[in-house]
């Protein structure tokens, strides 16, 4: 039985159709932290939105930080009291090694069942490389279908793995016949869901966006269309009773929903006497507010314990 009675519909949260990925339901309470891993990529989509400041081979955050060792992300997922994790970039198997490392870490002091997914192109991965990562616990992944060719190591993925396999793309407006595609093609070798993007504006994107004449919304940080596409996919799917589950999501869930909720949890950890959280998730201590940052988090729990 496919997913037909199963369609909702938020203007925060977006349109989906099916079971969303765990994955996403844990972004949605802002228990998931975001580890971007590189930003070696070697794909340069005219769209890509990450930041200059992260377009170098050496960028390593968690969430908003920057971070120098692998260790550090044990910090962040304790303030925030993270249930789960992703993994992104950059291309993360372009720092291979670095990925392993880290989800290898996380799974031995969170333990098996903390959620991890990875997103990635596909650019230099392997069967073996994929194995290794389904070996070691990586419980979701996400392909960013930009060519065909990657359709090979997903149909492998599938077959030969437990984890759990999605399609991440962007909606690039009136890109319906290839998106459909997509769609139908990842259905047909039994790829769990399709998680369909807003394309957003970013400074380092929005010259591209101009040259190939989408205009921005309202908002100045979404492309029109791009949501009425991806809602148009959706609904088709519905009507035509397609087995897979798709999910919209919105630019504006990330700054409202996840970026907020994770703030929140990360606050009420790091607060200290005097203080109070505001709703948006900053601390604040009579009129100044300040985002909990992990240096000064560390200081009032390490003062907390003793």
């Amino acid at each position: 039985m496919g997913y037909a009675h199963r369609l909702v519909s938020s203007e925060t949260l977006g349109i989906w159709y099916g079971d969303l990925a765990k994955g996403c339901k844990l972004c949605m309470t802002g228990s998931k932290a975001v580890i971007f891993i590189t930003g070696i990529c070697g794909i340069n989509c005219f769209y890509c939105p990450i930041s200059y400041d992260r377009r170098k081979a050496g960028a390593f955050y968690i969430d908003e930080e920057r971070i120098y060792r692998v260790e550090d992300i044990l910090d962040e997922l304790y303030v925030i009291r993270a249930e789960g994790a992703s993994i992104t970039g950059g291309e993360p198997f372009q720092r291979y090694d670095l990925t392993v490392r880290v989800i290898e870490m996380i799974k031995n002091v969170m333990g098996r069942d903390f959620h991890i997914h990875l997103y990635t192109s596909g650019f230099g991965a392997t069967k073996s490389s994929i194995k290794y990562l389904d070996r070691i616990g990586l419980d979701e992944i996400r392909f960013h279908i930009v060519n065909d060719s990657i359709w090979r190591l997903v149909g492998y993925t599938v077959r030969e793995t437990s984890m759990d396999v999605g399609i991440e793309i962007p909606v690039i407006p009136n890109d319906f016949d290839r998106l459909w595609r997509i769609v139908l093609k990842a259905n047909e070798i039994g790829v769990k869901f399709v998680n369909l993007n807003e394309l957003e504006i970013t400074e380092t994107n929005a010259e591209q966006i101009s040259l190939r004449g989408y205009r921005a919304n309202e908002d100045g940080k979404t492309v029109k269309g791009s949501r009425e596409t991806a809602e148009e996919i959706i609904r088709r799917a519905y009507r035509e009773g397609i087995d897979i589950a798709i999910h919209f999501c919105p630019t504006s869930f990330k700054d409202s929903i996840q970026h907020r909720n994770r703030l929140i949890r990360k606050a009420y950890t790091c607060i200290g006497w005097g203080e109070k959280v505001t709703e948006d998730g900053l601390l604040k201590r009579g009129e100044e507010e300040y985002i909990p940052l992990l240096d000064k988090c560390s200081i009032k729990i390490a003062v907390s314990r003793n």
